[in-house]
């Protein structure tokens, strides 16, 4: 599509119109009574979610660069920043839903994706007129949700990536290396430049991750996508900083 299509809203848009043509597609295949409750709940759980999630996913991406500033860089990556967060409440919300999928759990799969389960016939208010119960459940709906902003997280990461490209020093080697885990160092990293303790506060994340990687020889890669995953922890989210935190302390005590 990329080819036939260059223009970036025109090919979101192609894309969202052509999802929507294969989901009406889809709805004149669906019988009314499926042969067996197995037929039913593997079609609403592997087939009918992910047609509908590309309408979706194309939708967003089109609403998302229609919307995003067109002249300030720093206003853009606000812009992105907030979609990406917006995202990561949506999955914090419906995580159980998007980790009992994407586990491979079956246990719940009669409640979730039969059309005359009990679950199903209590419509939240926030799908109220929107879904068509004949064509897909809650689950199947929330479902397909999941699957398209799994695909616009990527996207909005790979801009932001792009925005604030973090180039290598190669004729600097270190030598000192990080030996903990990136994500680790992407929570120290996030939590000295909200501290403001890079040229008293006056840089910003982009050079205080360059930084790191030169000094400590580490490609970060997807620094966006781990600090997602710092947010989506449940015990606690800032675990690296703690674990500093007991081990100074500690030592502090053992000295007294």
């Amino acid at each position: 599509m990329e080819a036939q299509v260059p223009n970036l809203l025109e090919r979101f848009k192609t894309g969202a119109q052509l999802a929507d043509d294969s989901v009406t597609q889809l709805k004149h295949l669906v019988p009314q009574h499926f042969d067996s409750t197995i037929d039913e709940i593997f079609f609403f759980k592997h087939i009918q979610p992910h047609i509908l999630a590309k309408k979706i996913y194309y939708a967003q991406l089109f609403r998302i660069e229609a919307d995003r500033p067109k002249t300030i860089r720093d206003d853009y990556h606000k812009f992105l920043d907030q979609e990406l967060q917006r995202i990561t409440m949506f999955f914090e919300v419906h995580n159980a839903l998007f980790l009992y999928f994407r586990g491979g759990a079956t246990e719940r799969d009669e409640q979730y994706f039969l059309r005359n389960s009990t679950y199903n016939n209590e419509y939240p208010v926030d799908l109220d007129g929107m879904l068509d119960t004949r064509f897909c459940t809650v689950t199947s709906f929330k479902l397909a949700e999941l699957i398209a902003l799994e695909g616009v997280s990527k996207y909005l990461i790979t801009r932001l990536e792009n925005l604030y490209a973090l180039p290598r020093n190669l004729q600097y080697k270190p030598r000192l290396r990080w030996t903990e885990s990136k994500t680790d160092l992407v929570e120290l990293g996030y939590a000295l430049h909200l501290n403001g303790s890079f040229n008293n506060g006056e840089a910003d994340i982009k050079q205080v991750f360059e930084w790191l990687e030169n000094s400590l020889d580490v490609d970060f890669g997807n620094v966006y996508s781990n600090f997602r995953d710092i947010r989506m922890r449940k015990k606690e989210m800032a675990s690296f900083l703690t674990r500093l935190k007991d081990g100074l302390l500690k030592r502090i005590e053992e000295m007294d």
